[in-house]
């Protein structure tokens, strides 16, 4: 893996939100260096795809797939036209493989159809016809991934797993402190704090950030808290001091002019479009009938 800044992070946390995974089919789709905070399943329906992951290339055929980890770069080409469908979930959505997911000694792990189990392989006709049309509830998708994935972890047991020690310092310092801020996003996340935690000199810190990502940490972690915020917007009655707090901002005011910076309205009118979905269809009409 070069230590290079031509990656981005995506945020997933809205669309997840919504149902605890979110699924897609796409085709012949080219992706660039990215990585995001949740875990990813990609499984190959027709075609074949060459994944960019961790500093790796793979292959992958038709019927074939690959489970990738939170915090690792990666990418994605068709070498054969066909389509994908891909699996979009937090950490916690599987509660029996969260450690593993977190772990950052194991990026990804490839799920091959030659040696996954029959019971496992099963599982893959229903997970395709979810991302193609959202066909069952929440419970059944998280049964389906888990015994998939029950049948594809003991098939990569031992030294299967890709684990890596010989990341370069600074992917290594972005993959630490990714995980770190992820788990104490509600906490004080001060640069000092940070580099404390992590026993690593604070100007470092902040500079292999800033060099990786392309922005501050700070300019990142209130990004987190803001998508996180928009969820509690969204699904949730809690008053704004509360989410405010709970997001980890240290006052409602702060919040205020955050959430203002990176959505351009306040969080109450924010809210207010999602509760009033009529009304606000209405008001759009009215400025358009004005124009």
């Amino acid at each position: 893996m070069k230590d290079t800044a031509d990656f981005k992070y995506e945020e997933w946390n809205e669309q997840v939100a919504k149902y605890g995974i979110f699924a897609y089919c796409s085709e012949n789709v080219r992706t660039s260096g990215h990585l995001h905070s949740q875990v990813e399943l990609d499984i190959v329906e027709s075609g074949e795809v060459r994944f960019m992951v961790d500093g790796r290339e793979l292959t992958i055929g038709a019927g074939n797939g690959i489970l990738i980890c939170p915090h690792t770069i990666h990418t994605m080409e068709y070498t054969v036209p066909g389509s994908t469908s891909t699996f979009i979930f937090g950490t916690d959505f599987l509660l029996d493989f969260m450690s593993f997911f977190e772990s950052t000694k194991t990026p990804f792990v490839i799920l091959d159809k030659e040696r996954c189990p029959a019971f496992a392989l099963a599982q893959i006709p229903y997970l395709l016809e979810f991302s193609h049309s959202y066909n069952v509830g929440k419970t059944v998708v998280k049964g389906l991934l888990s015994v998939l994935l029950s049948g594809m972890m003991p098939a990569y047991s031992g030294g299967e797993f890709e684990e890596r020690e010989d990341r370069l310092s600074s992917y290594q310092v972005c993959r630490r402190l990714l995980a770190y801020v992820d788990e104490n996003i509600t906490s004080d996340l001060s640069l000092k704090s940070i580099a404390k935690a992590l026993n690593i000199v604070p100007c470092y810190v902040s500079s292999v950030f800033s060099k990786n990502f392309n922005m501050t940490l700070n300019h990142y972690i209130g990004t987190k808290r803001i998508a996180m915020a928009k969820t509690m917007l969204i699904s949730t009655l809690k008053p704004m001091s509360e989410i405010a707090y709970e997001c980890g901002f240290s006052s409602v005011r702060s919040f205020n002019r955050r959430f203002k910076e990176l959505e351009g309205m306040p969080p109450t009118q924010y809210r207010e479009s999602f509760m009033n979905p009529a009304k606000k269809a209405k008001e759009d009409d009215s400025e358009k009938s004005a124009e």
